[in-house]
């Protein structure tokens, strides 16, 4: 097995441990599991294990996309460490601690704008592809949200905010295989 092979290995199985860590913390405190939160305690952990995985990895890309995932590990740190702050922070009781909102807020925006700069940067095959995929997911998500309105009406479970998240992500990568495989 050459060193690229066995350098994934290692960063697959790191990755790993922190997933596995993480979603057990995450119940520990949140008790998802009690609770049949089972799309946070999957996702959220997952997200980490991947940002875990692409910090490992930067050396062995190419500098154009290193560069922009090295710009979303930061933002995404910044979140993670914004959210730990506005939670656990102690802020008396005055209008000022509402500014603890926009401790993550920021970063998410930085993430936002690093996410548009490259696909702005790609070439226009691959511009094209992460456009179809993301208006697919848009559009699905959109639906999925509005139908849940009236299966909830009719007597089914509510759908939680965050999972609206959770989906848009779903349908991208369900946008992404679809418009790959159309233009290769």
């Amino acid at each position: 097995m050459n060193s690229r092979a066995q350098w994934y290995c290692l960063s697959t199985i790191v990755s790993v441990i922190v997933y596995v860590s993480l979603a057990l913390e995450m119940n520990r405190e949140l008790h998802c599991w009690a609770r049949r939160d089972y799309l946070t305690m999957f996702f959220f952990p997952l997200g980490v294990a991947v940002l875990v995985f692409t910090a490992i990895n930067l050396k062995l890309m190419k500098p154009s996309v290193r560069k922009y995932n090295g710009r979303m590990i930061l933002g995404m740190l910044a979140y993670i460490f914004g959210l730990g702050a506005m939670n656990h922070v102690p802020m008396p009781d005055s209008p000022y601690k509402y500014l603890l909102i926009a401790l993550p807020v920021l970063p998410l925006i930085f993430v936002c704008f690093t996410i548009i700069r490259f696909v702005t940067d790609a070439d226009e095959m691959l511009r094209k592809i992460y456009m179809e995929a993301m208006a697919f997911s848009g559009i699905a998500t959109g639906f999925t949200c509005f139908s849940s309105i009236f299966i909830h009406d009719s007597g089914g479970p509510k759908l939680p905010l965050e999972y609206g998240f959770y989906l848009m992500w779903i349908y991208y990568f369900i946008g992404l295989f679809f418009s790959w495989r159309r233009y290769r």
